[in-house]
């Protein structure tokens, strides 16, 4: 039986089981008690869960974390283990969104890495009969109905410029990295692939498609860094 709650919470010991709730702890010497199922009827324009805001924000110490989620699934193949499952449906026309945003704001000189989002995958314990991916970008395309208009892909780069940037650091659209026992980089540099594209078939001026007739030099590039070495990818104009 679901129970509105839509008094105070006080603070400190002996404010009740409501407190108790809240701030469970389980090495509290009093106890404490863990909600289970909870449900939130958000109000519109009022987030249903926050932690700080743009005034008073938490402040976060190496190793907090306002969520964290543990998980375990012994699943034989039923279905898709997702600890964790956002739906956001778009209705109106013209209508701009996002299922999800996150945002690392960089107000210092950070160390060797920063990210916004990261998807780890760790194999050491187990392996994957398919297709293994630390993020999957995936998009259902919709019938005959879609107009023509729009340009649609699975997964979307964008580096912005702004006004006073000279282009001194290295930047690109993608950095792709090798890393671990020297042996075993080793291993990949001589059986790996930079890429493996599934799915196209050689179709005369398709997506991949032979060149039958001799071309021309090619007369541009794509410049590439490889282990620091610029490189270029030649191309032709196509035979469209």
């Amino acid at each position: 039986m679901s129970q509105t709650i839509g008094k105070y919470i006080g603070e400190g010991h002996g404010k009740g089981e409501v407190y108790a709730a809240l701030a469970y702890n389980p090495s509290d010497a009093f106890g404490g008690m863990q909600i289970k199922g909870v449900k939130f009827s958000p109000v519109a324009g009022i987030p249903a869960i926050q932690v700080g805001d743009s005034t008073t924000a938490w402040t976060a110490l190496y190793g907090d974390r306002a969520i964290s989620i543990y998980s375990t699934c012994a699943d034989t193949g039923t279905g898709n283990a997702m600890p964790v499952y956002i739906k956001a449906v778009m209705a109106g026309i013209g209508g701009l969104g996002r299922a999800i945003e996150a945002v690392l704001d960089v107000n210092a000189r950070l160390g060797s890495y920063s990210n916004a989002i990261k998807g780890y995958i760790d194999f050491t314990g187990g392996s994957v009969a398919g297709l293994g991916s630390a993020i999957c970008a995936e998009m259902l395309m919709g019938g005959a109905s879609m107009p023509a208009a729009g340009n649609y892909a699975p997964l979307e780069i964008e580096l912005v410029t702004p006004t006073g940037w000279t282009g001194v650091q290295v930047a690109s659209f993608i950095h792709a990295q090798v890393s671990g026992d020297p042996t075993a980089m080793t291993a990949f540099g001589t059986t790996g692939y930079l890429m493996n594209i599934v799915g196209v078939a050689d179709v005369t001026s398709g997506v991949f498609h032979n060149f039958t007739t001799p071309v021309a030099a090619s007369t541009y590039g794509l410049k590439i860094l490889v282990s620091g070495v610029p490189y270029d990818i030649l191309l032709v104009a196509t035979q469209n």
